[in-house]
């Protein structure tokens, strides 16, 4: 599963990459021709990918034909990396030296989210080959990266994951014990969050450094049975998603409904003279996941397809 999440983060990162080639593309010709190139390879037809090469191959330089052809084109990737070799030499390497190359890759060229994919096979393989490199990444100012890290670290060599996070601060060694250690873990990983929301339907094929950035603004909110929260949204800034376990939602003090994991909760309206009226209560140990309502709209405005989801599913 690990293997196929890293499979996935670097097929989203080509993704990404591409879409980048047809801004600047747009940047250096018409936008109206880019753009009739882009809907022509994306229509995913024979014809169209034909018809969209023959464009590229009227108006592109002749340095770029050689260089941006085949990245578009309807090959396979070895069929792209033999076309590009010449002019972008590559080091071989096998799957170990792979992983390490990418969590040392800088990040103008690998992604947090990648990143992270990478150093969860590290820990899953327990390549005690790396554990310098895991070392340095405790480091890490992405607490992302450094809590992949310190698990990876944990899963190869606890005596060594004990004796660096030594070196962190106290409050960082006490947030990373908590998050790595199975026997203190009171804390839930960036990873396992974003992991958690790939999951969702709401989240289906929306990139996992998006939802990376999701995670960064959630917040947990333990719960014991029979506690409860206001969603009023005069009292309340914020929504919530269930991690783990469950709530009952109370309207006037009347039962309305359960929400289950996976579950979002957004905002009540409470009736005017009534405080407290819409409450969730917690029957079982549970885990919410906070967002901020600000700072939620405010991922929506940098990613237009996570946007066009949550209108989707609203």
């Amino acid at each position: 599963e690990g293997e196929s999440r890293l499979k996935l983060a670097l097929s989203e990162e080509d993704s990404h990459d591409i879409e980048h080639i047809y801004m600047l593309l747009a940047m250096l010709y018409d936008t109206r021709s880019i753009q009739l190139v882009k809907e022509n390879i994306e229509s995913g037809t024979s014809e169209g990918t034909s018809y969209a090469v023959e464009l590229l191959d009227v108006f592109l330089s002749e340095q770029l034909k050689q260089r941006v052809i085949p990245v578009l084109d309807d090959l396979t990737n070895v069929e792209k990396i033999n076309r590009l070799e010449v002019f972008y030499p590559r080091l071989r390497l096998d799957n170990k030296l792979t992983l390490k190359f990418l969590i040392n890759r800088d990040f103008t060229q690998s992604n947090r989210w990648t990143k992270a994919c990478a150093l969860e096979q590290i820990g899953l393989l327990k390549i005690a080959d790396f554990k310098l490199d895991l070392i340095a990444q405790l480091f890490n100012p992405d607490r992302l990266l450094r809590e992949m890290a310190a698990w990876a670290l944990y899963q190869v060599d606890t005596e060594e994951y004990e004796i660096n996070t030594r070196r962190l601060s106290s409050d960082s060694k006490r947030w990373l014990d908590r998050a790595v250690i199975p026997s203190k873990q009171t804390k839930v990983k960036l990873y396992d969050k974003i992991v958690f929301f790939q999951q969702l339907p709401i989240f289906q094929d929306i990139p996992g450094i998006a939802l990376s950035f999701l995670a960064d603004i959630s917040r947990e909110v333990r719960l014991a049975p029979d506690e409860f929260i206001s969603v009023d949204e005069k009292l309340n800034n914020d929504f919530y998603m269930v991690l783990k376990g469950s709530v009952q939602y109370y309207e006037k003090s009347r039962y309305v409904m359960d929400y289950t994991t996976g579950q979002f909760v957004g905002e009540m309206i409470s009736p005017v003279g009534f405080a407290n009226s819409n409450l969730l209560v917690t029957k079982e140990e549970t885990v919410l996941l906070k967002i901020n309502k600000d700072q939620f709209y405010e991922l929506l405005a940098d990613n237009i397809k996570l946007a066009d989801r949550v209108l989707e599913y609203i």
